[in-house]
């Protein structure tokens, strides 16, 4: 039976996937999101985003976020959620975080070369899984804005940020990096993500009411799940010789599938990364 062009596809990126090493999340640092459909699982950034990260924590064990809606959400762009304080300006009774737009580059970060000469960036690669660009002139590495970033919302200062939060379920907004503090990614659930409720394009994605949101059932940090009722979610181990080998092969294209073989690039936000079930 042939393979048809999505299949054939679908094979190389099956075996690519499977080339990689897994390790486990930390489970302090993973936050497990029920949805109307589904079950989404972020994990946080403490190294890019320590103040944040610690922000989000505790908002989540307090249950800031249960029952709150998915409130502006763009088709191609991105999912935001919160009790919507930071799209209106009112006030709320939690504090505002410092923007943590990027982080001093040190040689210790395990950083993983992807691609030179990126549009947005000297460099890409990835740090402990998550896909980042970086200056080496400037000194200064941030998190890549690609499908599934998890960021904090804010209004015009740089430090306004403080409840809402949003996930890129389009085409990365790359013009976004070191404007908005990153500070997770979607490891497991994409497909949960992609069926969260579109607002109208005529209103720029707001959701009046919400009977026709998304709405967040409940966040939990995995630490405080029981163990047996954890989901034993796993994510490439970006560190690993495996991993490495699997961008190589990306990025030279050397399967006879290939008419045409592309250019020996690869673009760090089209680089599959996501989590399964062990």
């Amino acid at each position: 039976m042939k393979l048809s062009i999505a299949s054939a596809m679908l094979v190389l990126l099956l075996v690519a996937v499977a080339q990689a090493e897994y390790r486990p999340t930390d489970p302090e640092n993973t936050v497990v999101v029920q949805v109307d459909d589904g079950t989404i699982v972020i994990e946080l950034n403490s190294r890019f985003a320590p103040q944040t990260t610690r922000q989000f924590k505790r908002l989540v064990r307090a249950g800031f976020y249960d029952r709150q809606p998915f409130y502006r959400v763009i088709d191609g762009f991105v999912a935001q959620g919160g009790d919507g304080s930071d799209m209106s300006g009112e006030e709320n009774d939690e504090p505002t975080v410092a923007a943590e737009f990027d982080l001093e580059w040190l040689e210790d970060i395990p950083f993983v070369a992807v691609q030179k000469g990126d549009m947005f960036a000297p460099e890409t690669g990835f740090v402990d899984g998550f896909p980042v660009a970086r200056d080496l002139d400037a000194g200064k590495l941030w998190i890549a804005h690609c499908p599934g970033i998890v960021g904090l919302a804010r209004g015009d200062a740089a430090d306004s940020g403080s409840t809402d939060f949003y996930i890129v379920i389009g085409q990365a907004p790359r013009y976004l990096e070191r404007n908005i503090t990153a500070f997770g990614r979607v490891v497991y659930g994409m497909n949960v993500v992609q069926r969260i409720k579109r607002g109208p394009a005529e209103t720029a994605g707001m959701i009046e009411s919400l009977t026709d949101a998304t709405l967040i059932r409940s966040a939990q940090v995995l630490a405080d799940i029981p163990v047996a009722g954890r989901l034993p979610v796993t994510v490439p181990d970006t560190n690993s010789e495996e991993f490495a080998a699997m961008l190589e092969a990306r990025r030279h294209r050397t399967a006879a599938w290939f008419i045409n073989k592309p250019p020996a690039v690869l673009d760090v936000c089209q680089v599959p990364n996501q989590g399964r079930v062990q």
